[in-house]
């Protein structure tokens, strides 16, 4: 009896060794549960959450954010993220997560299918729709009026939209800093100020969000918005008078990205989640809410090829808050 019990103690104190570090801290053990930050619209939020944990047998935690002020916390939390994954978010603050060394590297297998410019070739973040600026208008109202519809950038600046037009503020809208940018990167950063200042005089409201001033425009409390195409096209299904516009000029175009945070203990369920969202199921599940998806051959709800941009989302990442901290200055927003 007393043999067995010491065996008993032995095989206790191996087991106790084998998850113990020599420093004396106890090894992390993956929970299976992802607690992420997205960016997704609430009307796509549980559709998206519900395929990815039926297709991984993961529990989800998503705390959703706008693309700014995702940003902001993560920038606060830093390095210790309170997030394992950071599903929907642009790809500028993606590459600014990964220049912080925020992030964790990993190449996933089931990516083979989506073309390599909607993946980073070191692993550390995954592209898997995309999404543009564009313009919202009211049919109803601006028929009323008599007005021609905006076709331009250029439009917005008539002095007939004082009043009429709402656009997101880009300290919280990932959307209204890609628009922001999108007139840098056509215009130069000297006229596209003079740009933001002339438009500025038009607009009657900042919202927090990217996809307020779709519904705004489309309830009718406005003619105009500045929003992001699934923000209009959701509307326009739903029998809402409001049409998308591409301005002339083009537009920018924002890549959706899915990021490993480096703090994450759930080491093996990270890898499920992303390994999952990179395939045609997934993918499938997106293009019902989605505009364009990345993964080759599945159609989404935008049928046609906007004229976009050469935009680079470098760029917009390497001077964010330079031009960000000309904009407070500039428009106390």
């Amino acid at each position: 009896m007393k043999k067995y019990l010491i065996l008993g103690v032995v095989l206790l104190f191996t087991f106790t060794l084998t998850i113990v570090h020599a420093s004396g801290e106890k090894v992390s053990v993956d929970s299976g549960v992802i607690k992420y930050y997205t960016d997704n619209d609430e009307s796509e939020l549980d559709a998206f959450a519900s395929a990815i944990a039926k297709g991984t047998g993961l529990k989800l935690e998503p705390l959703r954010l706008s693309s700014g002020e995702a940003w902001a916390r993560v920038d606060a939390e830093a390095p210790n993220v309170g997030a394992d994954i950071h599903f929907g978010w642009p790809l500028s603050f993606a590459i600014m997560a990964k220049q912080k060394g925020l992030l964790l590297q990993y190449k996933s297998p089931e990516w083979y299918a989506i073309a390599s410019q909607y993946k980073d070739p070191e692993g550390y973040w995954y592209g898997w729709s995309y999404w543009f600026a564009c313009i919202g208008v009211n049919t109803k109202l601006i028929e009323e009026k008599g007005y021609a519809k905006p076709r331009s950038w250029k439009d917005l600046l008539d002095p007939k939209w004082k009043g009429e037009i709402v656009m997101p503020n880009p300290g919280t809208s990932g959307t209204a800093f890609l628009t922001v940018s999108t007139i840098m990167q056509l215009l130069g950063e000297e006229e596209g100020w003079r740009y933001l200042e002339k438009l500025s005089a038009n607009v009657a409201q900042y919202t927090k969000s990217g996809s307020a001033p779709g519904q705004l425009v489309a309830q009718g409390e406005y003619m105009v918005g500045i929003t992001w195409d699934q923000a209009i096209q959701k509307r326009r299904d739903e029998g809402y008078p409001i049409e998308l516009i591409i301005p002339e000029e083009g537009t920018g175009y924002v890549l959706d990205i899915a990021v490993i945070y480096k703090n994450t203990k759930n080491t093996e369920s990270v890898k499920k989640f992303i390994d999952y969202i990179g395939s045609k199921e997934f993918h499938e599940v997106v293009s019902q809410y989605r505009s364009k998806v990345t993964y080759p051959g599945v159609e989404a709800l935008v049928k046609f090829d906007p004229k976009l941009i050469n935009y680079d989302a470098q760029w917009a990442a390497d001077n964010r808050e330079r031009i960000m901290s000309t904009w407070k200055e500039r428009f106390g927003q």
